[in-house]
């Protein structure tokens, strides 16, 4: 018995030290490499400029700072912001997307806006989007991806070869249309719910919108990036919302969704058309048309005396992520898709009437 607990003695040091050594090795295996903070703001403001190039900015100042309120008010709630500054703009694509950069750049296409039909929506998206920026998803899957190169850019990139930048820039825009993984995007909707439910929106907005979107998608073709990371979960995904949004409802009260809000502020927004500045192709002009439901309206109606055609009407129920067979009531809001380009006199008439109602 002496010599066994003797052995024991002798041995216990060693393997204190074996097992630290598996301990740093799994570890080592499994570890992100760090980027500063100096690092991704850098990478985000050069960046910055060309998602902008690609782009291009949607040309209408008011839905600018609709979008850019939302944004730094969702950033007013959070505990830890990690950047100091966020920036959130619209940008000129029919692509349905959201997307962020590191240092806080956040982007929504006017392609995803026509497709939402709440602020409730538009604020858990913002807020996912803001969850990828605060936990460095961007970041952490660039170091994957490209490790030493984005180490080697540090925090001058003035100095660097367009070379390097051009392997930084692939991988930036390669999130942009793949989105970050199943796990990530995961984690960013949890964070984008409790983030809009903290600054008062219902958070089934963003169960509603992923519901809505794969209705979309199966219709257009179109696949948000995120859905792209997540295939083939996406109900597991809308499941986690939905108990998610159910646990928020019982923590929260006097949450709304302003639709109305939300709506009132698509009138006349481009709807389709070109998917970035590069794209050349030739399109049918289309905006959207905000109408307000009247006494004896239904879906059919709607569509022979605004559309020409009864057919449109799952087109508009899909539109505004609704059953054709729920009935309709009057004061509703409803997009429409219409013909043509959209005229500031139009403007002025649709401000007037959704002001008198």
């Amino acid at each position: 018995m002496l010599f066994k607990s003797q052995i024991n003695r002798k041995t216990l040091p060693c393997l204190s030290i074996l097992v630290c050594l598996l301990y740093f090795l799994v570890a080592l295996a499994w570890a992100v490499p760090f980027i500063s903070k100096e690092t991704e703001l850098n990478l985000g403001r050069k960046a910055d400029k060309e998602v902008v190039k690609q782009f291009g900015l949607y040309q209408d100042k008011a839905l600018q700072l609709y979008i850019n309120d939302i944004g730094q008010n969702l950033v007013s709630k959070l505990v830890n912001k990690e950047f100091s500054r966020f920036h959130f703009r619209l940008v000129d694509s029919s692509l349905i997307n959201a997307f962020a950069l590191p240092g806080g750049y956040v982007y929504v296409t006017r392609g995803l806006l026509s497709v939402l039909n709440s602020e409730a929506e538009l604020a858990s998206v913002i807020g996912h989007e803001i969850g990828h920026v605060t936990l460095h998803h961007g970041a952490k899957l660039m170091l994957r991806s490209i490790g030493a190169q984005i180490l080697s850019v540090g925090g001058a990139f003035a100095s660097k070869s367009p070379g390097e930048w051009m392997a930084v820039s692939s991988a930036i825009f390669q999130q942009i249309n793949l989105g970050y993984g199943r796990e990530a995007e995961l984690e960013s909707d949890a964070q984008g719910m409790m983030n809009a439910a903290g600054a008062g929106y219902q958070p089934t907005g963003m169960a509603g919108f992923l519901r809505n979107l794969r209705k979309q998608e199966m219709m257009s073709g179109q696949a948000y990036h995120s859905f792209q990371a997540s295939h083939p979960d996406t109900k597991e995904r809308i499941i986690k919302a939905d108990l998610m949004a159910s646990s928020l409802s019982h923590r929260y009260s006097g949450l709304q969704s302003k639709q109305n809000n939300f709506l009132s502020h698509l009138q006349g927004l481009v709807y389709g058309g070109r998917q970035n500045s590069k794209d050349k192709r030739r399109y049918k002009p289309q905006y959207l048309e905000i109408y307000t439901v009247k006494e004896g309206d239904t879906l059919e109606n709607i569509a022979i005396k605004k559309l020409g055609d009864k057919r449109h009407a799952l087109d508009i129920a899909v539109l505004n992520g609704r059953r054709e067979s729920v009935a309709i009531r009057p004061g509703e809001l409803l997009k429409l898709v219409r013909n043509g380009v959209y005229e500031e006199n139009q403007a002025a008439n649709a401000v007037h009437k959704l002001l008198d109602r």
